[in-house]
């Protein structure tokens, strides 16, 4: 793959960030239906919601060291220091904020041994027991990955439209 231009990140990258995005999106999604469910399909839905989210870890992994392996577009010189500062700090945020949910998730599952009731499909032991630490952890992390998302949206949103950067060109598959 080409590495990243000073304008735009590389294909490889680009790919990464939407399956990671979506990814990261669907599991949100999952997670919250979940919260209304009970018995057994609340079991069957987390047992697929672990899975996914293990794929997910391994995606943000990937582009972990992707990012820190490959080259990034430049700042963009129009925007004021501060405004690229927060971008880089929120950027930090949407990359650890799910590795955290993926940890959690796997400790609570693993060493509380909440996989054990998830996988023999005991609704009410999972129930007694999911008030773990990690699974606090989990959900305050859902919370602040749900708000930096939608500031990241927005910003981006922001910077399209209003400012009208083209800041979607730099995470776009399309040649420039």
């Amino acid at each position: 793959m080409p590495s990243s231009s000073p304008v735009k990140y590389s294909s490889t990258a680009v790919l990464l960030h939407w399956i990671g995005a979506l990814m990261v999106i669907g599991l949100i999604v999952v997670g919250k239906l979940m919260e209304d469910m009970t018995g057994t399909e609340k079991m069957t839905v987390l047992s697929i919601h672990y899975y996914g989210g293990l794929a997910t870890g391994v995606v943000f992994l990937l582009r972990l060291v992707f990012f820190f392996v490959h080259a990034r577009p430049n700042d963009d010189p129009s925007w004021p220091t501060w405004q690229a500062k927060i971008a880089k700090l929120v950027h930090a945020i949407l990359y650890l904020l799910p590795i955290i949910m993926v940890a959690s998730g796997m400790i609570a599952m693993s060493v509380y041994g909440l996989g054990t009731y998830v996988s023999a499909g005991d609704f009410e032991g999972y129930q007694a027991a999911s008030r773990v630490p990690p699974m606090l952890v989990h959900a305050l992390t859902a919370s602040l990955l749900i708000a930096a998302i939608a500031l990241h949206v927005v910003a981006a949103l922001y910077h399209q439209f209003v400012q009208k950067d083209h800041i979607f060109k730099r995470i776009s598959m399309r040649k420039a």
